[in-house]
């Protein structure tokens, strides 16, 4: 886990107090279902995340698409189904929560297995006080910062999405339609995209052995320097909520458990028990936990004149160079697919256009990066 400074001391203790559980977990038993579910109070919404776990020592990948009817019931017996996304992914919007009410999970397999939550509260959260980024060995750190005066909230969490905002190495001016090459409406350009990412660390910090109930400085991600998401201009938007000392602990023990290997649903050397359990008969293990309460955000940019002269200084290199470009004669323009991407006309005097410019598609087109070339809307 990554711990700002000013929390350490406190949570060296709390990990310390969490002992690890690791069963006999045997290959042919590893079955095991992995929960993620929050009901955000907020924006009246719920979301679900299903997948298994799979031992180590296969060479698998843990199922993404585990397909089950997954409800939210409140203390009064009002029910709420979530929809299927696909995926694992399991969600609801428009919920009619009521902060006085607690609320449960309930899981229904395929397999006739009810996976069930305990009752949970949905938590308060103060605002985030600031998102600052700091120089730091060649990139940049971000950080949180937070308090609560009222000394009510004590155990925190964050997630954050990244966006930034890159180019391809060439601007294609022109398409290819049945032979023929037509200019590009600005709605047709595919230099400039956006990638999105979300967060896959676990992030959670105490205050509750502090004199003050203060977050200064929590370390949220780096980035290096000759990173592309550094190349024109970066966002992130960081997401905070307040845990129960419950699910604090939870999300500590499952850190150190999946530090090494990227996230919750990756496969699992051990077990870690959390607020869900399997509602028969069946001792089946369940991973993951079920929480709830409001979410605050904040968003800064860092525009690439933003950053500190050593790091403007770094190397950044383009997947591609002018000696990739190449050109088709308009002749042959009859026989080539639609598929070719053209960069430029070339001209000669006094003759008019006498071929397109053109490379390799990853070349022109930004997308292929993994981005799309639609701005996002608070950008």
């Amino acid at each position: 886990m990554k711990l700002s400074r000013s929390l350490f001391p406190s949570l060296l203790v709390l990990v310390s107090c969490v002992a690890p559980y690791e069963p006999d977990l045997r290959a042919d038993t590893f079955d095991i279902l992995v929960v993620d579910g929050f009901i955000n109070s907020t924006n009246n919404s719920a979301t679900v995340r299903l997948s298994k776990a799979v031992p180590l020592s296969e060479d698998v990948q843990p199922s993404q698409d585990i397909v089950a009817t997954v409800n939210i019931e409140d203390d009064g017996g009002t029910t709420f189904t979530l929809t299927n996304q696909g995926l694992g992914y399991y969600s609801l919007e428009n919920i009619a929560l009521d902060a006085s009410k607690k609320y449960r999970l309930h899981v229904y397999s395929q397999s006739d297995h009810e996976y069930i939550s305990d009752f949970i509260e949905l938590n308060s959260t103060p605002p985030i006080d600031s998102v600052v980024w700091k120089p730091d060995d060649g990139g940049i750190s971000i950080y949180v910062n937070t308090h609560d005066p009222s000394a009510k909230s004590g155990y925190y969490s964050w997630n954050y999405t990244e966006t930034w905002e890159y180019t391809s190495t060439f601007f294609s001016s022109y398409k290819l339609i049945d032979g023929e090459a037509f200019s590009r409406t600005p709605e047709e350009y595919i230099y400039s995209c956006w990638s999105t990412e979300r967060s896959t660390d676990i992030l959670v910090g105490s205050t509750n052995l502090l004199s003050e109930d203060v977050v200064r400085n929590f370390p949220l991600t780096f980035i290096p320097g000759e990173s592309s998401k550094l190349a024109l201009r970066y966002s992130i938007e960081v997401e905070q909520r307040v845990l129960s000392r419950e699910a604090y602990d939870f999300w500590i023990q499952l850190e150190k458990t999946t530090e090494s290997l990227g996230g919750l649903f990756d496969p699992l050397p051990s077990q870690v028990l959390g607020n869900i359990r399997d509602s028969g008969a069946s001792t089946d293990p369940v991973l993951g936990y079920f929480s709830g309460g409001a979410v605050n955000k904040q968003r800064i940019f860092i525009d690439f004149a933003d950053l500190p002269r050593e790091i403007l200084s770094i190397y950044r290199p383009r997947r591609c160079v002018l000696e990739d470009v190449s050109s088709i004669p308009v002749e042959e323009l009859r026989g080539t697919p639609n598929s070719v991407l053209l960069i430029d006309p070339v001209y000669v005097q006094g003759v008019g256009i006498v071929a397109y410019t053109t490379a390799a598609n990853y070349c022109i087109d930004c997308r292929m990066l993994g981005g799309t070339n639609k701005r996002p809307e608070f950008w």
